[in-house]
C-alpha cells in the first residue's frame, strides 16, 4: 500500500465515529427506549465537520455515547428527513430524543459546541430527572 494512502486511512480511523444510518438507529432506539442522538450537519459547513470529526468521536472515546443510539444527517442530501425530525435553521444541531414514560421527548442543541458542553447535555437529559424550564424541550413520537 501506498504509504500516503496508509496515513489517510489511518486518519479516517481516528476522526470517524460509529454513527449509525438513520433508519438503523431508529429501530434500534424503539427496540430498546435508549435515546437517540441525531447530528445534522452539512459537509460545507466548517463547524459540522469539527463536531463530526473530533467533538462527537472524542464523546465515543470517553464512553459518553455508550448506551445512546447515533446517526447522522447530511442537511443538503437527507432535508426531507432533516425538516420531519426537527425544523433544523442553523447547523450544526445534535436533537436528542428520550423516552420517559411513555412518551419520546425531544431536545437540541444548535451550533457548535465543546465536548464538554455536549457532554453535560447529553448526561442532563439522559439521567433520569426532569429537565429545566430552559431547555428546548418538546414532546414528539419519534419520528420515522
Amino acid at each position: 500500500m501506498n504509504p500516503h494512502a496508509l496515513l489517510i486511512a489511518l486518519q479516517m480511523c481516528v476522526v470517524s465515529w460509529n454513527a449509525q444510518s438513520y433508519d438503523e438507529a431508529y429501530h434500534q432506539s424503539l427496540d430498546s427506549g435508549k435515546p437517540l442522538l441525531v447530528l445534522v450537519g452539512a459537509d460545507w459547513c466548517g463547524a459540522c465537520q469539527v463536531m463530526k470529526k473530533k467533538v462527537m468521536p472524542q464523546l465515543q472515546r470517553d464512553g459518553a455515547l455508550k448506551d445512546i443510539h447515533c446517526t447522522e444527517i447530511n442537511l443538503v442530501e437527507d432535508e426531507e428527513l432533516a425538516n420531519r425530525i426537527s425544523k433544523v435553521s442553523t447547523i450544526p444541531c445534535l436533537i436528542l430524543f428520550t423516552k420517559s414514560e411513555e412518551k419520546w421527548q425531544k431536545r437540541e442543541l444548535i451550533g457548535m459546541h465543546s465536548q464538554k458542553t455536549v457532554k453535560a447535555f447529553l448526561a442532563k437529559h439522559t439521567a433520569p430527572v426532569v429537565a429545566s424550564r430552559a431547555d428546548k424541550k418538546v414532546t414528539a413520537s419519534l419520528p420515522r
